[in-house]
């Protein structure tokens, strides 16, 4: 598994810690378990790259305005009421509706830390490359409740961020 910064923020500190346990019981380390927006914010100051798990509404504050305030660097994944989490609009925020599974939560971080990160898949599909890419961005479409033009918008800006091809960033997402 490799090594990115890894940040959770929630009302609750109960839910917060019950978040970190998940994870860290997979081999996933948390850096920090955040208790006001400020934490969130200090992020940008100190991390390049990572991953903020968060709920919709936290410190008072709704996720669409802090991620304004956040790095296009780092990815959000947002824990939510489905009613809620319609009103996400930004491409950067995953949505996983309540009640929270586990494995959802698991792999999306996984993926999230694989499109992220510098590691190079190994190519296991004989798909054409547009079967690919179609197949993954129904993927985040399932998943993350984007819309098909979010989805390509994601794949398009991992891919320029990392400097992959838009058919390797299609399967690392097939591969988690």
């Amino acid at each position: 598994m490799s090594e990115q910064n890894l940040f959770i923020a929630f009302d609750s500190k109960k839910v917060s810690l019950s978040i970190a346990k998940i994870l860290l019981s997979n081999g996933i380390k948390v850096n920090k378990i955040a208790e006001r927006v400020s934490d969130i914010l200090d992020v940008n100051k100190y991390y390049t790259s990572g991953i903020i798990i968060m709920g919709y509404c936290f410190d008072n504050q709704y996720i669409n305005d802090i991620i304004d305030h956040i790095d296009s660097n780092i990815s959000v994944i947002c824990i939510g009421k489905r009613e809620q989490l319609e009103f996400c609009d930004d491409e950067r925020i995953f949505k996983l509706a309540v009640p929270l599974n586990k494995t959802d939560l698991i792999c999306s971080v996984e993926m999230l830390m694989a499109v992220d990160s510098r590691y190079k898949p190994k190519s296991t599909k004989s798909y054409t490359d547009e079967k690919l890419i179609q197949s993954a961005k129904q993927v985040l479409i399932d998943v993350y409740a984007m819309s098909e033009e979010q989805a390509h918008r994601y794949m398009q800006k991992k891919s320029m961020d990392t400097g992959r091809k838009l058919v390797e960033i299609a399967k690392i997402i097939l591969e988690i």
